[in-house]
């Protein structure tokens, strides 16, 4: 059974990476991160390690939603933000979608109406401490279950999750300049 600081270091390299965006004040690096999380923890309690559309909002109902941002919305935030990289949406409640970097004045989950419709706004710092609080709450899930078989797929599918590493690989071409090679040092 998966414990709590083994789900932490298996997320380690989102987790250290959404800290370095914070800490170099890179906030849509860390949007893009919060917004994909919940697609690898959906995909990770698969059989084949595969998410869809209807597994993240099943993910976000269950850990991250709230009266004012459904399943739904998660799910195009992360469609227009990732893929039309657009903050502009007509298939959501929100016609439109504003992101700002943390500050001392916090605009998170407000919600403005124009003639053009609803646009929520929100702070990107704020939403990686609820994608952490929405983690922690799968974590707990996970390590509190009884159902077996969502628990064994996880285990499986972590074991493909990115992982980094302190000294990286070599690249062969690189690897073949710098040993004792006959071929000429460029």
């Amino acid at each position: 059974m998966p414990t709590r600081p083994i789900l932490e270091q298996t997320f380690k390299v989102y987790f250290d990476e959404m800290t370095r965006c914070v800490d170099g004040k890179c906030y849509w690096a860390l949007l893009h991160i919060v917004l994909v999380l919940p697609d690898i923890c959906a995909a990770m309690e698969t059989d084949n390690g595969d998410t869809s559309p209807s597994k993240y909002q099943n993910w976000c109902k269950r850990y991250l939603a709230d009266k004012l941002i459904k399943p739904g919305d998660w799910y195009r935030m992360r469609c227009v933000i990732l893929h039309q990289g657009r903050t502009l949406d007509n298939k959501s409640q929100y016609s439109a979608f504003s992101f700002g970097q943390p500050s001392a004045a916090v605009v998170h989950r407000c919600v403005k109406e124009d003639g053009h419709g609803k646009m929520l706004q929100l702070d990107v710092g704020e939403m990686a401490k609820d994608i952490r609080t929405a983690m922690n709450k799968w974590f707990d899930s996970i390590e509190k279950t009884e159902r077996l078989h969502p628990v064994e797929n996880i285990v499986r599918n972590s074991t493909a999750l990115v992982r980094s590493h302190d000294k990286p690989a070599m690249p062969i071409a690189f690897q073949m300049f710098t040993t004792s090679s006959p071929w000429p040092r460029p």
